[in-house]
């Protein structure tokens, strides 16, 4: 397989970087370039707004997994908008906090993201932090986590956000409300909000911190 340098500046051929697994892509192999080279490491990444995130995707065919990650250090760690089908799996979201933060994966006008079997712990800023937060999402699920230490509610869905299963993950020292919870308005003309959740396993009684968002 031929080597990359870290800075590389242009596209790397697919073959070369990404692993077929049914339908999706295990994208991999490449040191995180900066913001200012052109070439993406995912489709559909994009330089990230203002909010102080680390990794941004807006559109894109989708259809990848971002895997084996650390996050810290920032307000903020990815942002997922119009885009279906991520994979967010096997990553760790660790000591993110500042005044513009929203949440370590946040999923904006989104469907079929899926978050399983990632790491969040001291998630803070001076009002609510959130692990997960979806809005306007839909067909996405949240599973297998570990949240701790998370000042607002661990997982958070709102404006809308339809059809999202939210099981099996494990909550300790979070929520400033509740481990899940859903917020905004709710869309007239839609059908009602639909959320599953089950099987959460709360280690540790819930801390109160912040304010709402």
């Amino acid at each position: 397989m031929p080597t990359h340098g870290p800075r590389a500046r242009r596209l790397v051929p697919t073959a070369a970087l990404t692993t077929a697994i049914g339908t999706a892509l295990l994208l991999g192999g490449m040191a995180e370039p900066s913001w200012g080279a052109t070439a993406a490491r995912y489709p559909g990444q994009v330089k990230c707004p203002r909010g102080d995130y680390q990794l941004c995707i807006d559109g894109g065919p989708g259809g990848f997994t971002i895997s084996g990650r650390k996050f810290s250090g920032h307000a903020n760690a990815i942002l997922l908008r119009n885009v279906s089908n991520v994979t967010v799996s096997g990553n760790t979201f660790k000591n993110l906090s500042g005044s513009t933060g929203y949440a370590a994966v946040h999923v904006k006008h989104s469907s079929g993201i899926v978050i399983r079997k990632n790491t969040f712990s001291g998630l803070r800023n001076g009002g609510n932090m959130h692990g997960v937060y979806l809005v306007q999402t839909s067909g996405s699920s949240v599973t297998s986590n570990k949240f701790s230490s998370i000042t607002g509610d661990p997982v958070r869905i709102r404006d809308g956000s339809r059809n999202n299963t939210v099981s099996g993950n494990t909550f300790g020292k979070s929520g400033k409300y509740a481990m899940f919870s859903e917020w905004g308005r709710l869309e007239r003309a839609r059908p009602a909000v639909a959320a599953t959740c089950s099987r959460a396993t709360s280690t540790e009684p819930a801390t109160p911190a912040g304010g709402s968002r």
